[in-house]
């Protein structure tokens, strides 16, 4: 399904042997199997098994470098690789220091493979579908989703010797109901990297109930509300904040982590959060494991990005760790994430709640203001309003324009952190937008939370 250590190793030598002339190679490669079916309105629409690879060579002379990708593993197809980087390398293309080998590394050893993902076979997976479509249908609803398994490699062997592997599973499924007449929509969806850990059958349940309370939804007016956020929801959120978290943005006064009282400076050591925020990574977390290196072979590192509300670290590349700490070890930012919670519970939440919404989960969120982190989205998939410690009715979704750093302000009660569902482009490690295998759950593990005046600014038809 996959390539091996040793099958990477031996096609790194391969290339190896292929370059002519002066310099070095540098030799990354990442491989996958992806599994999956969709559905929709109670019948299987897509299913199918999908394998791909992907060579990255870069020959490097001096101050000359040349890079180039295949997915050709024949040698016709890898010599043409090797040549067109030399051709490049030829062009006296510059090299930058993020293409020099880094410093002495080391690697995490998270837990990220399972048996029981690639055990999975199509057609276990397409008799699962089906069991999960049937409830839906034998209640009059119509049941949509995405069921997928997959395992990764990333492979990287510099000029100087070092090298890693990783190899990885991931598992995700995404379901909602909706009702025929188009009146009420549920969803529930998870991602793991072990099969094992999902429950899909408890997840279509879920789906369903919210779907049957969500129905004849009424429509209130707009403005601020207090809010009591599923995990699912606050996952949304957070993933806004895991993209700015750059530290050289933050000091030429970009994004929300600049300090524009002091020119030249980031919020590092500011409180930019209520003192119960908390949250960063841990490669060696056993429920936030990723693949412990980025694709220049840099390693993740532990880190926290905001204790006790307080910033404390903000990602840094290696032209960064040279120029000010003298080091040629970046801070790269995995994104994998885990916010630290409370004890309250999402039944007590409400409870305590005189007037507000309960929401499920967001969807189409777009940053509208880089400095603020303000952003826009939708309501989706069940809304309810809260009256007097109790849910009164569903109501028609809303807009929103708020920032997710204004919610971290606004703080009420946080309950038990959980994983919620969450996919990645991978972009960082396979750099490919277009191949739709290159897929990969990225671990985030958020509370629910209830938080003062968020800002829901128009009505929405959509359920």
């Amino acid at each position: 399904m996959i390539l091996s250590r040793e099958a990477c190793q031996a096609l790194a030598d391969r290339v190896r042997r292929m370059a002519r002339g002066p310099g070095t190679t540098r030799v990354a490669i990442s491989s996958v199997w992806l599994g999956d079916v969709r559905w929709g309105r109670n019948r299987t629409m897509m299913a199918g098994d999908a394998r791909d690879v992907i060579v990255r060579i870069m020959r490097r002379h001096r101050a000359a470098a040349g890079r180039a990708e295949t997915s050709r593993l024949d040698d016709a197809g890898l010599e043409a690789a090797v040549r067109w980087a030399e051709e490049a390398m030829r062009a006296k293309s510059t090299v930058h220091l993020w293409d020099l080998p880094p410093g002495t590394r080391t690697f995490a050893k998270p837990t990220i493979w399972s048996g029981a993902t690639i055990g999975l076979t199509s057609a276990a997976r397409g008799d699962l579908v089906r069991s999960l479509i049937q409830p839906a249908e034998a209640a009059g609803l119509f049941s949509a989703g995405y069921l997928a398994v997959g395992a990764f490699t990333e492979a990287f062997f510099d000029p100087d010797g070092q090298q890693g592997y990783c190899a990885r599973t991931t598992a995700q499924c995404s379901i909602s109901v909706r009702d025929p007449s188009g009146r009420g929509s549920g969803w529930a969806g998870g991602s793991a990297h072990d099969w094992a850990a999902l429950d899909p059958v408890a997840l279509a349940r879920r789906a369903q109930e919210k779907c049957r309370a969500s129905r004849e939804p009424v429509a209130v007016e707009p403005g601020r509300y207090t809010v009591v956020l599923e995990p699912q929801a606050v996952g949304d959120l957070m993933d806004l904040v895991t993209n700015y978290l750059g530290r050289p943005p933050a000091e030429r006064g970009d994004g929300p982590f600049a300090d524009r009282q002091r020119p030249g400076f980031s919020k590092l050591g500011l409180k930019v959060a209520d003192e119960r925020v908390s949250f960063g990574h841990d490669p060696e977390d056993p429920e936030l494991g990723v693949c412990p290196f980025n694709a220049a072979g840099e390693p993740y590192r532990a880190v926290r990005w905001v204790e006790r509300g307080v910033l404390t670290a903000l990602t840094y590349d290696r032209a960064y760790a040279v120029e000010e700490f003298n080091e040629n070890i970046p801070l790269p930012n995995s994104r994998a994430l885990r916010m630290q919670g409370g004890e309250t519970t999402i039944e007590e939440m409400i409870r305590t709640t005189r007037r507000g919404l309960l929401v499920t989960r967001f969807s189409g969120l777009r940053v509208t203001d880089h400095n603020a982190l303000l952003a826009s989205g939708v309501t989706r998939d069940g809304l309810w309003l809260i009256e007097n410690g109790k849910i009164s009715k569903a109501v028609k979704n809303f807009g929103f324009s708020e920032s997710p750093l204004f919610v971290l302000n606004s703080l009420e009660q946080l309950g038990p952190p959980v994983p919620v569902f969450r996919l990645d482009q991978a972009e960082e490690q396979f750099g490919q937008h277009d191949r739709p295998a290159f897929r990969a759950h990225v671990p985030m593990i958020v509370p629910p939370l209830k938080a003062r005046d968020f800002n829901f600014n128009r009505l929405v038809d959509a359920v």
